[in-house]
């Protein structure tokens, strides 16, 4: 038996090989922890997750852009409906990666603004922009609404995870993100050992993502909505999609100082039942249109 003598998790090698398993949809809008959840699952699992789009991320060092089938990865990113990807695939269970939406609404609009997954806008474009910012956030709220309701419609089995959740108490949000895509009933030690590993271990949750991402806090971002815009978004109805399915628990009536501390998911993950084996991502109408 060799002893194991593991190398820093920078210095691994991943594997881009054929999978015997149906691919696993890894489902978020825009800015909700995506690349990071990929990143710790190729820490863990050492094997790269797909992406159904060219997203830029491969300079940071998610190399699996633009790969879907399970000739090459098992776990793909998509943020259909809000938008389609280049290619179709066929998914047989999907991931639902969920956050505020005012948090992750503001995080998109700094990615639209200055092009980047990193930087923040100056306070001085934020106030020359409050306008757009207030159109954008309508139109958003739109998509956000109904981007989660399509994929708490689907028939296949899905696993909700929160992006709240994951940066908390990342070990147990992740061993249950294993467990589902790989459909494996026992854990075992394996798989411990190397959540121990990659995410245990580290200090900072920010050092396991590709990339640093902006600093902030959950809820913090609530106070870019003045409360004429918040009163305007609780008409498209994403109240009852945010506290009910996927239960933030009438999170507009806590003070932002305890949005940290909102219960986690029971065992930190909820998932669906299935009637249907598989959906075909890519195909149909999108969140952005009627």
């Amino acid at each position: 038996e060799i002893p194991y003598d593991p190398f820093p998790t920078q210095y691994e090698l991943l594997l881009f090989s054929a999978t015997q398993r149906a691919v696993a949809a890894l489902a978020s809008y825009p800015r909700s922890g995506n690349s990071l959840m990929r990143t710790m699952y190729e820490h863990t699992t050492l094997r790269v997750t797909g992406s159904d789009m060219q997203g830029g991320l491969a300079k940071h060092d998610l190399v699996g852009e633009m790969s879907v089938g399970c000739d090459k990865v098992q776990f793909v990113k998509t943020h259909f409906p809000e938008r389609r990807g280049t290619p179709q695939f066929r998914c047989s269970r999907a991931v639902l990666l969920v956050r505020n939406p005012f948090d992750a609404i503001d995080s998109f609009f700094n990615l639209m603004m200055t092009g980047t997954h990193t930087q923040n806008i100056s306070q001085e474009i934020r106030e020359k922009t409050t306008k757009y910012f207030e159109e954008f956030a309508m139109k958003e709220i739109r998509v956000w609404t109904r981007f989660h309701k399509y994929w708490l419609s689907q028939q296949i089995p899905v696993l909700l995870v929160r992006y709240e959740d994951l940066i908390r108490e990342p070990a147990q949000v992740m061993s249950r993100v294993v467990q589902f895509v790989l459909e494996i009933n026992n854990m075992g030690s394996f798989f411990g050992d190397r959540i121990d590993r990659c995410i245990k271990e580290q200090q900072e949750i920010e050092r396991l993502g590709s990339y640093k991402p902006r600093s902030g806090g959950i809820g913090k971002s609530l106070s870019k909505y003045s409360p004429e815009l918040i009163e305007k978004m609780k008409a498209e109805g994403f109240e009852e999609v945010l506290n009910k399915a996927l239960h933030y628990g009438n999170l507009l009536k806590k003070p932002v100082s305890e949005w940290s501390n909102i219960p986690f998911l029971p065992d930190h993950a909820m998932e669906f039942e299935a009637n249907q084996n598989l959906i075909v991502v890519n195909q149909g109408n999108l969140s952005r249109t009627e």
